[in-house]
């Protein structure tokens, strides 16, 4: 039963807003460093709902009782710092990565990060408003992660049992990064076999294998796995064989794995939006159109700052209002929101104007980073906030209640991400753009700026790829796998693959064995995510501030195991 969110009972609290806070600031820095290690960020709304109700219930101990709707906001706003963080570090590691090359590109100052940051996600918000009428009101479009969220709510349980399912989880996978990574900081990785060109690494990962279990098989082990098979265990080794050097056979199966990547997802935005063209760009109208026009000022003037000629930063603000209404339907619909991707075609595309224009005018890199990254930030909130608003029509929470939050979220979220990709970048910087902490959207958005190594492979991944997911889509065929994440297995190899894919296995076993559990195994991995993303961000932090290695890892694991013995204390209590 859904209720009118619109009118819909009030849950915004000072301690909603706290507790908002809180936990956006937490996921940016988890999510920022799930999102380079995997090349995946799955919605973090699940994690941020099970921490908004075991803490506003633990504050609810010792004052006023906390009620469904408070939860419902502090989650709102919580989940917001997961996906903007990601949307920043799918794009700023691919400055680091040319200027790594030799190229003249200088790194986004922090305030002009900031401020695309939190006008792209303002502008997110402010074009939310106006579609959700019709996505959620009158189409009623499922939102699936945001019922799911919303279900959890309604029975009761956003902390208590589940609350404690995370903790242990958390713990227990945070203790064993701090281990692994203590005793060999690089990678700790196992060659399982090697010959012929082709490696198989094994690399005991968490998060991954949370990752992989919250995606599920037909993700993780019939796509994900299976590209990394054709790329790593066919392609690489024949190359090899034909007398290819292994450096390049590899970075070849990459190109084709970024072609295969942005192609599936340029075929879904064609064989979606031309079919639904009129309720996708019709969608926008009504009075709040006009808030969206005013927080289109500002984010071009922030665009500005950060270097971006006035005709190109308009033309972003452009692509924006397009790339709202698609996203959020996608999201919708699919659970899908290739934001990074977004700001990928954006930034193509008015290259190509720029080029077509013929002034001699060009759009420099830096000034294209800044058009990606406005542009995914916008995307990925626009979906975000989709979750939010299906939560509060099915509970009956006060939509406005929503956007107030989410627009604070934004606000701190995004002043954390330039430290929180500062951080990443000093103490991650000998494991960036390996196979241990690949960047895989990153590396896509440098090389659509500065070209391919193999430009034909990548068109050829390309071309087949969209032809398949247009057919796909439009019902010509129907495909066992998915392409986004068949290519992103054909970029990265064995190494996060192997406990990607034993994730997914593991949901199938759990499915067909307890099928009872399943929303238990989800919560489980969804600490794991937590808990090894906080730990491998927390022992960065203090070691690019000048705390000894040894002696953090040393603190972290002692400060873990006394959390877990205060939890089994806590738990057996009860």
């Amino acid at each position: 039963m859904e209720n009118d969110g619109e009118k819909g009972k009030g849950g915004l609290t000072l301690r909603a807003v706290f507790v908002a806070i809180i936990i956006t600031i937490f996921l940016a820095a988890t999510s920022a460093y799930i999102a380079l290690r995997l090349g995946a960020m799955p919605w973090p709304v699940i994690f941020a709902v099970i921490c908004s109700g075991a803490i506003l219930k633990a504050l609810g101990a010792v004052g006023k009782a906390t009620n469904v709707h408070e939860i419902n906001v502090a989650q709102a706003g919580g989940s917001i710092g997961g996906v903007l963080a990601s949307a920043a570090a799918f794009v700023i590691p691919g400055i680091w990565l040319l200027a790594s090359k030799g190229n003249e590109i200088a790194s986004m100052e922090p305030l002009s990060l900031a401020l695309i940051c939190v006008t792209g996600g303002i502008l997110g918000i402010a074009l939310s408003v106006p579609i959700r009428r019709v996505f959620i009101d009158e189409e009623k479009l499922p939102y699936a992660t945001g019922t799911a969220g919303a279900n959890i709510l309604l029975a009761g349980d956003g902390g208590g049992r589940k609350a404690r399912i995370v903790l242990f989880a958390g713990i227990l996978a945070a203790l064993f990064a701090l281990a692994r990574d203590f005793v060999h900081p690089a990678a700790f990785d196992v060659v399982l076999l090697a010959g012929a060109g082709l490696i198989i690494y094994l690399y005991p990962m968490p998060l991954a294998v949370g990752v992989g279990y919250i995606l599920g098989k037909k993700i993780s082990f019939d796509s994900w796995f299976l590209g990394c098979l054709i790329g790593w265990a066919l392609l690489v080794p024949m190359l090899a064989l034909s007398g290819w050097e292994v450096a390049a056979a590899s970075e070849l199966a990459r190109n084709l794995g970024m072609g295969v990547l942005l192609g599936s997802g340029v075929g879904f935005l064609f064989a979606y939006v031309i079919p639904n063209a009129k309720k996708i760009f019709f969608a926008s109208s009504g009075k709040h159109t006009y808030v969206a026009l005013a927080a289109s000022v500002p984010a071009f003037i922030a665009l500005i700052i950060a270097g971006v000629p006035a005709p190109a930063a308009f033309l972003a603000v452009i692509a924006v209002w397009i790339v709202a209404s698609i996203a959020a339907r996608m999201t919708g619909e699919t659970d899908i929101d290739p934001y990074e991707q977004f700001g990928i075609v954006a930034v193509i595309t008015i290259a190509a104007i720029y080029g077509l224009a013929g002034s001699g005018a060009a759009v420099g890199a830096g000034a294209l980073f800044a058009i990606a990254l406005f542009v995914t930030v916008a995307a990925a909130i626009v979906g975000d906030i989709g979750f939010d608003y299906k939560s509060a029509k099915i509970i009956g929470t006060r939509a406005g209640d929503i956007v107030i939050v989410d627009v604070i979220a934004v606000l701190f979220a995004a002043a954390s991400v330039p430290f929180i990709l500062e951080v990443i970048r000093k103490s991650y910087s000998g494991m960036l753009f390996t196979s241990a902490m690949p960047a895989t959207q990153a590396q896509l958005v440098a090389s659509s700026i500065s070209g391919f190594a193999y430009p034909n492979v990548f068109v050829i991944g390309f071309a087949i790829a969209f032809v398949l997911e247009a057919l796909a889509r439009t019902g010509k065929i129907k495909l066992p796998f998915s392409l986004m994440a068949l290519g992103i297995g054909m970029f990265i190899g064995f190494l996060l693959s192997i406990p990607f894919a034993l994730g997914g296995l593991l949901r199938e076993y759990v499915k067909r064995r307890w099928p009872e559990r399943q929303e238990d195994g989800i919560i489980a991995a969804a600490g794991l995510m937590g808990g090894e993303g906080i730990a491998g961000f927390a022992a960065a932090a203090l070691i690019v501030y000048g705390v000894g290695a040894s002696s953090v890892y040393y603190s972290l694991i002692a400060a873990f195991a006394l959390l877990l013995l205060v939890s089994v204390w806590f738990a057996r209590r009860k």
